[in-house]
């Protein structure tokens, strides 16, 4: 339990980090770049506001279970059970999967309207799949 507690503290400190951080790009964006647009404005405020709203809900819990012995163990179980960490991976798989299929569909469909739109999306399309790639590599050298 002990290992597991040292986990959370590092946790807390990066969750900690990035309600410091965002704020801290919101304001950089704002200040270095003039003209903004709205929409451009709007969704690095969006992306910074969602950070930190998921970095408070884990510092919340992570603290809670720090200091409390009960929440504690029923983190950990939550965690490290391996039914909840295989629901985890092939959710993930599943989801990663449908995720480059709309993608894909997105980029064929968007070509009929903007060239622009439809590369961009083929380029999506491609860095995840590098992405996912690269990692299923990880991990046959690391299994």
């Amino acid at each position: 339990m002990k290992d597991f507690k040292a986990k959370l503290e590092k946790k807390m400190k990066l969750n900690a980090l990035v309600c410091c951080l965002y704020p801290s790009v919101f304001l950089l964006c704002k200040l270095l770049v003039k003209n903004q647009n709205d929409f451009a404005q709007g969704l690095v405020f969006g992306v910074c506001t969602g950070a930190m709203v998921v970095s408070v809900y884990f510092l919340v819990r992570n603290y809670a279970a720090l200091h409390d012995e009960e929440k504690l163990k029923k983190l950990y179980i939550e965690l490290t059970d391996e039914r909840n960490i295989e629901i985890k991976k092939e959710s993930l798989n599943t989801s990663s999967t449908i995720s480059m299929v709309v993608i894909a569909l997105a980029s064929i469909a968007s070509g009929f309207f903007s060239a622009a739109i439809s590369i961009t999306l083929a380029a999506v399309l491609l860095v995840n799949a590098v992405i996912t790639i690269l990692v299923q590599l990880y991990y046959e050298k690391k299994m």
